[in-house]
């Protein structure tokens, strides 16, 4: 940053001689010559850089300049004790005069040089890599007096420390401050994560609970229902075996013989129609002994012989002789009522008694050898 001198400006001559010769005790007659800076021309100056040779004698063209490096700008002049204007604090780095750090140039290092249109420039032949080297110039601390020699140095090497302190004080602070930030972040995040990690693990049980009840359900209903359908299973085997065995279990006699029962037939014949139970009932034994059973083809069968009736006093079976000739070698055989189809015509005179059965097929019944 730029500084201004607050005291009386000094008269510096670039050319060699400090001052003009003083006349009258050296008071109000100093004469300004056309090469001489004023210190406040000097501070705030721009200090150029060029690897190559120039000669401070000789004008440059105009906008020379703009092929030399701008390496940054005076903020400071070290005078002497003789009024010498021995180096200057040079500003360099930094943007906008932030970030810049000073350090100095002896001023025999600097050439003035001047464009044919009269404009001055500070130019120095240095690199950048010198530059970067060069120590940071450490301003002395000034208390009123003037401090030399080991005070000076004492008092450099305190503001350094003191500076260097400062800095590894406020880096230690911001990496605490960042550590702290960072440590915080951490432990947010792993909470977090910790958190969504249990809702997940809740959640799972949960799912795995509720599907473990639904398959549980489902089993049992499936159990259920099998248990069900093997009763069902069970229940309609039995009744099946029972009515197989009802169906194929007729008493002949004295004896009970397995035989296929016969279907009851359903023969449809013009004026007759099936006799009602009522009607069966009020028939007795002389209706219908000695009436011939038909088969499906109203040819003639049999003849019934006899009606058994049974606990219940309804007819049981029903005695049937068939074969022989005039009476002659019939053979009697056993079937259920049920087997039988009892055709009784409108007038109700006449009956007439079919069976699902040709006279072969009877014959070969077993033989009804009386109770």
């Amino acid at each position: 940053m730029k500084r201004f001198l607050s005291t009386t400006a000094i008269v510096l001559t670039m050319t060699g001689t400090a001052f003009a010769d003083a006349h009258s005790e050296g008071f109000g007659n100093v004469a300004v010559e056309q090469t001489d800076f004023l210190a406040s021309d000097l501070i705030g100056m721009r200090i150029y850089n060029s690897e190559a040779e120039v000669d401070a004698a000789t004008p440059v063209a105009d906008g020379a300049e703009q092929e030399w490096d701008d390496i940054g700008e005076i903020n400071d002049i070290i005078v002497s004790q003789d009024g010498e204007v021995t180096a200057v604090i040079l500003g360099i780095g930094g943007f906008l005069g932030m970030g810049e750090r000073d350090v100095s140039i002896s001023m025999d290092k600097i050439r003035i040089l001047n464009d044919e249109g009269g404009e001055r420039f500070l130019v120095v032949n240095t690199s950048k890599e010198m530059l970067e080297q060069a120590p940071e110039f450490e301003r002395p601390m000034m208390d009123g007096e003037r401090m030399e020699g080991d005070a000076m140095n004492e008092t450099d090497a305190n503001v350094t420390v003191i500076n260097g302190e400062t800095e590894a004080e406020e880096m230690a602070n911001d990496v605490e401050a960042e550590t702290e930030e960072m440590a915080n972040d951490v432990e947010a995040e792993t909470e977090e994560l910790a958190q969504d990690t249990e809702n997940a693990a809740e959640n799972l049980e949960a799912e795995t609970e509720e599907l473990a009840n639904d398959v549980e359900a489902e089993s049992e209903e499936m159990a259920q229902e099998a248990e069900t359908m093997m009763e069902n299973a069970e229940a309609e085997t039995e009744e099946a075996v029972n009515e197989a065995e009802a169906n194929t279990t007729v008493i002949t006699g004295d004896e009970t013989v397995e035989r296929e029962l016969l279907p009851r037939p359903e023969v449809e014949r013009e004026g007759y129609a099936n006799a009602e139970a009522e009607m069966i009932e009020q028939m007795s034994a002389e209706d219908l002994e000695g009436s011939y059973v038909y088969g499906a083809n109203d040819e003639t069968v049999g003849e019934i012989d006899s009606l058994l009736i049974g606990d219940n006093g309804q007819i049981d079976r029903v005695v049937i002789n068939v074969g022989g000739f005039l009476g002659l070698g019939e053979k009697p055989v056993a079937v259920t009522f049920d087997e039988l189809q009892v055709l009784q015509n409108v007038e109700g005179d006449d009956v007439r008694i079919y069976i699902d059965s040709t006279e072969e097929r009877l014959e070969s019944q077993p033989e009804y050898q009386g109770d």
